[in-house]
């Protein structure tokens, strides 16, 4: 049986690069885990996660016993710093910032990034740089460390699909009637395959060796997919061969019918649930499990 832990959750700041970041410090009141886990979000994010999945999911693993800590990548949400500038570069500085924040505000030795998108090319960026880091959890992460050509392919074709079936729907043209339309959003998806600006890396990115990041991780890594997100068959491919030159078991989840960002509360809840049953294994709590 769980047992739910009363914990807390306070604002916080801590400096990465000179600069001030913020976060939110999850805190269990009573008995807590020997590992804390450190939420990393994606390119156009901010510490809640994708509707607010890194909320609801540390504050259900702060009542199992987890510290946790989501904090806001420099310049993103209400962390110092300047948009443009952001790299995943510069997001790897701020994990390996936040990882060492945390043990010391907690006093652990052992932590789990759990990454979301662009957020899991930082947790595989930041894993080998901290042998405190022990295991990691991503939510649709994008190939790092080899072609990505066949998945943003893939993507692209979902995208012209979804706008070709909305020009046979009466609320586009309604929407174009009333001129409510966004033709430059549409005009982005169409052109970008859906990528955001600065998603291409800059070129601080591109030289990081993201395959020697990978496989020269002594963790463990949980991986979870949509499985109606056009890029997972490629990725799962791809990481299930780089697992195995890293001699390490691939463990992934796919979540059947669900897109790339989990949106519906059935698919957010089996992300967040798979993720803490596994964790919960890799941490366990005295006690745990037994029905005294």
């Amino acid at each position: 049986m769980t047992e739910t832990i009363t914990a807390t959750e306070r604002h916080l700041f801590f400096t990465s690069s000179g600069q001030r970041v913020l976060g939110v410090l999850h805190t269990p009141q009573s008995r807590s885990r020997d590992g804390a886990l450190v939420f990393l979000h994606g390119w156009a994010g901010y510490r809640i996660g994708p509707h607010q999945m890194f909320t609801k999911m540390a504050r259900r693993a702060a009542e199992r016993g987890f510290p946790c800590l989501r904090f806001d990548f420099r310049g993103r949400g209400d962390s110092e710093g300047d948009a443009a500038a952001t790299t995943l570069a510069t997001m790897i500085e701020d994990a390996r910032a936040a990882v060492a924040m945390v043990c010391e505000e907690v006093g652990v030795d052992r932590v789990a990034l759990v990454g979301d998108c662009s957020g899991s090319e930082v947790a595989i960026g930041t894993g080998p740089m901290d042998e405190r880091i022990d295991s990691l959890v991503l939510w649709s992460a994008p190939i790092v460390g080899g072609d990505r050509s066949e998945a943003e392919a893939a993507k692209r074709r979902s995208i012209y699909a979804t706008y070709a079936a909305k020009l046979f729907r009466r609320e586009t043209w309604a929407k174009l009637l009333r001129g409510s339309l966004q033709p430059r959003m549409i005009w982005r998806a169409l052109t970008r395959g859906g990528k955001g600006a600065g998603e291409d890396g800059a070129e601080s990115d591109r030289d990081i060796d993201w395959r020697e990041r990978f496989v020269g991780f002594d963790g463990e890594v949980l991986f979870i997919y949509g499985g109606n997100d056009p890029a997972t068959p490629s990725a799962l491919e791809h990481y299930a061969e780089l697992s195995r030159e890293a001699d390490r078991v691939f463990e992934a989840h796919v979540v059947e019918g669900a897109n790339h960002a989990f949106y519906s509360l059935g698919w957010e809840s089996e992300v967040i649930e798979t993720s803490l049953t596994w964790l919960a294994g890799r941490y366990p709590i005295e006690g745990e499990g037994s029905d005294d």
